[in-house]
């Protein structure tokens, strides 16, 4: 979760600087990580041992 974070950080000091075009593609990285890491939670099987 902290390289969200960091994405996304980097996407509004980039827009925040006047690089919108890199701060739009951080900002669409962060939402494809975001997607990813959601569908391998999704998808992971539960460690559960007795």
């Amino acid at each position: 979760m902290y390289i969200t974070f960091l994405l996304c950080l980097i996407a509004a000091v980039s827009i925040l600087s006047g690089a919108r075009a890199t701060g739009v593609i951080a900002g669409f990285v962060t939402i494809v990580v975001i997607g990813g890491l959601l569908v391998h939670h999704m998808t992971d099987q539960l460690p559960i041992s007795l």
